[in-house]
């Protein structure tokens, strides 16, 4: 009868809760603060840095063992929600107190080892089982139960093992933003727990605590989605899951280990090792392909990242009293997303089939004969997304709307490739024209309205991508000191920002009009620095124009330093100077006559399409003068 009293209570606290949210302000611009917004506060020049410190006083209940269980479901609840409260509540315990946790891989190998219901419907003696095996001294468990529309109500214990005396309690209705978001409802119940417990959070830790953390909860649904995945046999969708919270939060470890686990797994080729059927095995990889082609249409791999440190562009209009305001704002290619794409090719080729069943142009080609619903990024090869962003006074006053397009270079892939190279990262600048002055404020919230159409509301609710804030400063980002364009809509497209940074090899072929007329060219290009790099190779040169020769070469090591200003994404022009030291030698009838110069060069090029290389130097002794002219290919890999 006790659980039916606080179900009633929980259905009767929702109820009044969606009563109490479902008005709102009839005026003025107003944020959500829930995570479904994806926003940020920044301020002209350095934003000041929130309050550090202890994030709990004592000694954060370091006496207490504690085992997390996923709560039982009631009613039309997702799948993934219980793992996913199971994991963002141990992530917050194990931060903000000092209890120890019981590991819940180990955990969760003890309940399937001892076969205890996996469904969160746990018995005394379940309890006692698990309290032996693993010495928890408290279990924290609990319901989660789909009310009506997007309510949900949660209910949370802490029982002492030995006793079954319940500790604390937590009883609380919300929506499933509330529950994922910034994981409030999460985050309430963390923190009223801890308290019940006698672990007593600091007002820097309460703080924290309650602004939640957007990259760990996604990261935490991401890791729930794959574990659910997995146990339901569906070995890719958890691969890309696992990727997704390691994307969203690279410190899980949780997340680590089971990505290396499974991703290991695949890359050796297991989605079909055990179907003997050839056609079977085929089938299971066109399964596969879908499966990765599904993931990321949604979930693309990228990461979107905007510095709040705003800065000032070009000068004051006194006359107007408005400046122009701009953000860096960066697009880099995911780490995880591209290494899961990978791992899937490295299995493909442990097959021994690829060719075989048709699979070379995989991923970014049709297999043979062709499937629909198969090939990633439909086939595409380089990436445009627009960002919208919106810039709100502590007025709640939008002050400022702006745009720009992020846009990439290709991905260098091939039919046939063992391995897809990501294009190189993308940075830019969001310019909010002609902002009023008098609107500006100490602080301003930073709006990500929409990318590629899609609202700021929906991208925080599917993860389509990471969008999170960072320091842009030492990137590069050209920052133009005239922009133009309206005070509310602007658009524009930018270059990497690691553009300026050449690092390449390549083979050419030339000629100097005299000795040597035939010159092939071996060179490589460093550049710790942007907008230059140290070019190092050799000339190796052949026929040198003389009727009594019977034969001649030459080889000419050298190093050149150069300033590089890149025109495009994947273009360039580059001029500086250097030397070498040329060994030569002429083979007549009667002798040979070997030849060593000391010279400096001049030279300048341009680069198209980051593979041809056209280049002119200017070599000299200071007693005569040679020219090189030649034309080759450069492959760029970074």
């Amino acid at each position: 009868m006790r659980i039916n009293f606080h179900i009633l209570l929980l259905i009767l606290a929702a109820l009044a809760f969606q009563t109490c949210t479902s008005t709102g302000s009839p005026g003025g611009t107003t944020l959500a603060d829930d995570g479904s917004i994806i926003s940020a506060r920044g301020a002209l020049g350095k934003l000041e840095t929130a309050p550090s410190g202890p994030l709990y006083s004592g000694d954060g209940g370091k006496n207490i063992r504690l085992a997390v269980l996923a709560p039982q479901v009631q009613g039309d609840v997702p799948g993934y929600l219980p793992v996913y409260i199971q994991g963002l509540i141990n992530n917050n315990f194990n931060k903000f107190s000092a209890v120890n946790l019981i590991d819940r891989q180990n955990l969760d190998r003890i309940i399937s080892e001892q076969k205890i219901a996996a469904s969160g419907n746990y018995s005394d003696n379940d309890f006692v089982k698990i309290g032996n095996l693993t010495n928890a001294q408290y279990f924290l468990f609990g319901t989660i139960q789909k009310l009506s529309g997007e309510s949900y109500a949660l209910q949370l214990s802490i029982t002492d093992s030995s006793t079954g005396v319940r500790k604390a309690n937590f009883m609380r209705g919300g929506t499933l933003s509330q529950l994922e978001g910034r994981g409030t409802l999460i985050n309430e119940a963390t923190a009223d727990l801890l308290s019940q417990l006698g672990v007593n959070l600091t007002e820097v830790g309460m703080l924290t605590l309650m602004a939640g953390n957007t990259s760990v909860v996604k990261a935490e649904a991401g890791l729930a989605r794959g574990i659910t995945a997995q146990a339901g046999g569906s070995e890719i969708e958890a691969l890309f899951n696992f990727t997704q919270a390691i994307t969203f939060d690279p410190s899980r470890i949780e997340a680590l280990s089971r990505l290396n686990t499974l991703s290991s797994s695949i890359s050796g080729g297991t989605i079909s090792q055990r179907i003997v059927n050839d056609i079977q095995a085929r089938n299971s990889w066109l399964n596969a392909f879908k499966e990765t082609k599904r993931f990321f249409d949604e979930h693309p791999p990228f990461e979107i990242i905007f510095d709040p440190n705003l800065i000032q562009i070009g000068l004051t209009d006194y006359a107007k009293n408005t400046a122009n305001i701009g953000m860096r704002i960066a697009l880099d290619p995911s780490e995880a997303g591209f290494g899961a794409l990978n791992a899937l090719l490295e299995g493909l080729e442990k097959t021994g089939k690829r060719r075989d069943w048709g699979f070379s142009g995989w991923p970014l080609a049709d297999v043979a004969p062709k499937t629909a619903g198969t090939v990633v990024f439909n086939g595409r090869r380089s990436f445009s997304y627009k960002v919208d962003v919106a810039l709100v006074n502590e007025n709640n006053k939008t002050i400022g709307n702006s745009s720009v397009t992020l846009a990439t270079e290709a991905i260098n892939f091939y039919d046939g490739a063992r391995k897809i190279t990501p294009p190189l990262k993308v940075g830019g600048i969001v310019n909010f024209n002609n902002v009023k002055a008098d609107d500006l404020t100490p602080t301003l919230t930073i709006v990500i309205r929409a990318v590629n159409g899609i609202s700021s509301r929906d991208l925080s609710a599917s993860g389509y991508m990471k969008i999170e804030t960072g320091d842009l400063e030492k990137r590069n980002i050209y920052i133009s000191s005239t922009p133009s364009g309206s005070n509310r809509e602007r658009s524009s497209t930018v270059l990497s920002a690691d553009t300026a940074k050449f690092w390449s090899i390549g083979v050419s072929a030339g000629t100097s009009f005299a000795a040597p007329w035939a010159i092939a060219t071996m060179r490589g290009t460093i550049a710790p620095l942007p907008y230059s790099f140290l070019e190092l190779g050799f000339d190796f040169g052949m026929i040198s124009g003389i009727e009594d020769a019977d034969f001649y070469f030459s080889l000419y090591p050298f190093a050149h330093y150069v300033f590089f200003l890149p025109f495009a994404e994947s273009n360039g022009w580059y001029v500086g100077a250097g030397g070498g030291y040329m060994l030569a030698e002429y083979t007549f009838p009667e002798e040979k006559i070997p030849v060593n110069i000391l010279a400096l060069d001049a030279t300048t090029g341009i680069i198209l399409w980051n593979m041809l290389n056209i280049s002119y130097t200017l070599r000299t002794d200071f007693k005569s003068a040679n020219n090189k002219v030649s034309i080759g290919y450069t492959y760029r890999f970074r």
